[in-house]
């Protein structure tokens, strides 16, 4: 038996898959949209294939989100019109419900507004455009760790009651931002568009300026986990390290 990696039918099948994703282009203002401006403008202005990489999470993402739903018997939320600005809910029963898939850990006690933090600024645009003081927040975790060194899935459901005062700010807020993306769109100019949240542009790249290194075999490794790894073997065992920079 000969098994040989294709290549070419690995290629063509990701251009095929981009150009579908591509033609999903979607028309309007989203209530996501107002979370990412200067996303919404350059899509407008200047789309770009999406990276193949990022169209299979959200492949992942849709079909848990599919499957969730119709094995619980509900519908998927329908499209809603605020002021012009579109919006459609993951779940709608008496108030909206978010569906957020994820491939780390849930959220420790204590520290879910950090870590689910954009997932409650989008419930909390439903929220306001629906007028709910109260949202349900889903996540599940495809590779929470466990006690028995393995990863397992788990979902939590979390309740998120929002004050009148959070509401009526992020109704103004959903208006005011709706109405300069159709500005910057208009004038083609995205300076005076809020800028998008710092996970998304603002990345930080670390160089190694100086590589680690061994004082006693008079040797540089590539990583820090070599190093490591280094001393912790029969040969390296109490040796001396630079540690990188």
């Amino acid at each position: 038996m000969e098994i040989i990696q294709d290549e070419s039918i690995k290629q063509w099948a990701i251009e095929e898959i981009q150009t579908a994703w591509g033609r999903n282009q979607r028309e309007g203002i989203h209530l996501s949209d107002c979370l990412t401006p200067r996303k919404k403008f350059w899509s407008d202005t200047d789309p770009q294939p999406s990276q193949f990489r990022d169209i299979c999470i959200w492949m992942g993402g849709n079909a848990f989100e599919d499957k969730f739903l119709n094995s619980l018997g509900i519908q998927h939320g329908e499209c809603k019109n605020f002021e012009g600005v579109l919006y459609t809910p993951d779940i709608f029963f008496n108030f909206p419900c978010e569906l957020k898939s994820r491939r780390r850990n849930l959220a420790e006690e204590g520290k879910e507004a950090e870590d689910y933090d954009w997932y409650i600024k989008q419930l909390k645009g439903y929220c306001a455009v629906e007028d709910k003081q109260q949202g349900w927040l889903i996540v599940l975790s495809f590779v929470q760790n466990t006690d028995t060194w393995r990863t397992e899935p788990e979902i939590r459901f979390y309740r998120i009651e929002f004050s009148f005062e959070e509401l009526t700010s992020e109704r103004n807020r959903i208006r005011n931002t709706a109405g300069l993306i159709k500005k910057a769109l208009n004038t083609s100019d995205c300076r005076i568009l809020p800028p998008c949240p710092d996970w998304m542009c603002k990345r930080v790249i670390t160089t190694m300026t100086q590589k680690p290194h061994c004082k006693n075999c008079t040797r540089d490794f590539k990583t820090e986990w070599g190093i490591k790894k280094h001393q912790s073997s029969k040969a390296g065992a109490g040796h001396e390290v630079i540690m990188p920079e």
